[in-house]
């Protein structure tokens, strides 16, 4: 929490720094401050509903040098809404296309969604299911842990066989990461091992493929039947198609926790009707418990999303959730993103 009040006292304190061009303060190209905030409304067919506040984050990156012998960069990034929090602080170098070595806090390559779509980048508000509940990004995870889909670790990863202007055929990333939550020390003696391929066909279309282990010294945890109730493990597929106009994205994921083998997926698709209007739509799936019926969750979102401004975007979506009880419900999600 220390750490977390002195960066962002650092951050109001430089404020007026900023408001100069990098041509007067040649030192701003090392530090580039930025941050948004996400707030709005929503009501279900109960009638319960409720003003919020979904994210509020700041941030500070730059990169320190760039030369015949690669790229240093880092950043900083604090979560201000809720239970405030720093949620990035890592380091990167990349010593040429082909490789570089990532470390501190950052988003795990455990799913295409989790790493590759921001919150400003994605189309609908809320992160699928798969996301929610497999990669530690909320308090729904079946693991029990909340992370933003974040760990601290280690991560070695590049890009090979250049097609084409910024286009690559493969790229890949494989890191080791403490799995026990953000900003803490390891607490047991496992870490998590996550590896990920991305086959890029073409520029705007893309193969993935994703696996991750928990693995180490494990203490002596009886072993009921014929399973063994340590294991824990992720993997999946995912295929995107994200173009200028439209995007067409799938992805699935399965893994065991504590004994249980959950899985889930989801297909979101849009077409960008002008450049500051897009309609989306997604349909999600997740089961807690693949081995027996009874366990599955579907939800149903369409939604729009307008820019009526370069900084701000306003989007409205509607949810049919029908949970494992057979239960349903009906979401109306009203929410603007500013950004700093």
């Amino acid at each position: 929490m220390k750490r977390l009040t002195l960066f962002v006292l650092m951050m109001l304190a430089a404020a007026p720094l900023f408001q100069v061009s990098a041509q007067e303060r040649p030192w701003m190209k090392y530090i580039t401050p930025s941050g948004y905030y996400q707030a709005g409304y929503s009501i279900t067919d109960a009638m319960d509903n409720t003003f919020y506040i979904k994210r509020a984050r700041i941030a500070l990156a730059g990169q320190l040098f760039e030369d015949r012998y690669g790229k240093f960069e880092y950043k900083v990034q604090a979560e201000l809404a809720g239970s405030p929090k720093l949620v990035d602080y890592w380091v990167k170098y990349t010593m040429c296309p082909e490789f570089g070595i990532e470390f501190g806090q950052f988003k795990t390559p455990l799913s295409l969604e989790n790493s590759e779509y921001a919150p400003l980048k994605l189309e609908l508000i809320d992160y699928s299911l798969l996301v929610q509940r497999f990669v530690r990004m909320s308090t729904a995870d079946v693991s029990g842990i909340s992370a933003t889909g974040r760990e601290m670790g280690l991560m070695f990863f590049g890009k090979m066989l250049k097609m084409g202007e910024g286009h690559h055929l493969l790229r890949y990333d494989v890191g080791l990461f403490n799995g026990c939550g953000i900003n803490k020390i390891d607490d047991d003696k496992l870490k998590d091992f996550m590896a990920r391929v991305m086959i890029f066909p073409l520029k705007d279309l893309s193969v993935t493929g994703y696996y991750m282990r928990r693995i180490g010294h494990m203490d002596e945890v009886p072993i009921y039947h014929d399973y063994d109730y340590r294991v824990r493990d992720r993997y999946g597929m995912a295929f995107n198609y994200d173009s200028k106009w439209a995007w067409l994205r799938t992805e699935y994921m399965a893994g065991h926790t504590d004994g249980w083998r959950a899985e889930g997926a989801y297909i979101t698709a849009g077409y960008k009707i002008t450049p500051n209007f897009n309609l989306g739509a997604r349909c999600d799936y997740f089961t807690t418990n693949s081995r027996e019926a009874g366990h599955d969750q579907w939800y149903y979102t369409a939604g729009a999303s307008w820019y009526p401004f370069q900084r701000l975007r306003i989007q409205l979506n509607y949810m049919y959730k029908q949970e494992a009880d057979r239960s349903v419900t009906h979401l109306v999600n009203l929410m603007t993103s500013i950004v700093l």
